[in-house]
Order: structure tokens, then sequence, then C-alpha cells
């Protein structure tokens, strides 16, 4: 068997692209790369692919025309969340004053005994980390 090379990439599905989209732009620092896409034929899925220049993740932003409109849910059977790594604790409060500076509610710096982690959630609840792993001793 081969090995993963990387995350290609993410797929949500939200209620409101428009809002989703601003608020990973302007949370997250990922950019909408090209127009919004309206998904394969018959299923109705249209898609905003957005790119965080950075770390080179890509984020695709789904909004069905046919969907739930419920709030995402870590109890239920599926994702609980996505951690993106980050170098240090020193980042971690630097993401902590960004978020603070743009009103966007997030936890404190938690400490997991091997790392530290900061949980920030979307405008449709999908919860984010922040996470620096700590140097090992």
């Amino acid at each position: 068997m081969s090995t993963f090379t990387g995350i290609a990439h993410i797929a949500i599905v939200v209620r409101d692209m428009g809002a989703s989209v601003d608020w990973y732009r302007r949370a997250l620092g990922f950019e909408p790369v090209g127009e919004v896409r309206p998904g394969t034929v018959g299923i109705g899925h249209p898609r905003q692919i957005m790119h965080h220049a950075d770390s080179g993740l890509v984020l695709a932003v789904h909004e069905p025309l046919e969907r739930s409109g419920d709030m995402f849910d870590p109890s239920r059977t599926g994702l609980d969340h996505v951690s993106l790594g980050v170098s240090d604790r020193a980042a971690l409060h630097s993401w902590a004053r960004h978020l603070d500076d743009l009103g966007v509610p997030h936890s404190p710096v938690r400490d997991a005994g091997h790392a530290e982690f900061i949980s920030v959630a979307d405008p449709d609840g999908i919860a984010w980390e922040l996470w620096a792993t700590k140097p090992r001793q």
C-alpha cells in the first residue's frame, strides 16, 4: 500500500456560503479562488474553493441547494472537528489576538499535555482548533 502525501482539501457544508466565505477569509486567512462553482449537474451542490497561502491548505465551502439548514453537531457520527497546526504557543496567542480583534469568540489557550490549542467555531458551528504541539523534552 502507498502512503498519503498530505491533505488534498477539506470540504464543508454550510447554510450561507457568503457569510461562511467571509468568516473563513477574515478569521482564518483563506482567500477565494475564482468564482463559485455550480457543482456536478443534477446534484445542485455549489461550492467556493478557498486557499490559505501560507499553508497551502485548500478549503471547499459547499452550500447545497437542498440542505437541512441545521447547525453542525460534533455529537453526531461523522466529523468532530478540524485541527490546524501552528508553530508554537506564541503563535496561538497571536491567533487569539487576531480573533479578539475581529470579535470572533474562541476558547482560551488550553493545555492538552503534549500540545496547547484554541477552539473556534464558524457561523455554522463547525469546530476548528489551532494546535501547537509542544517540543519533546
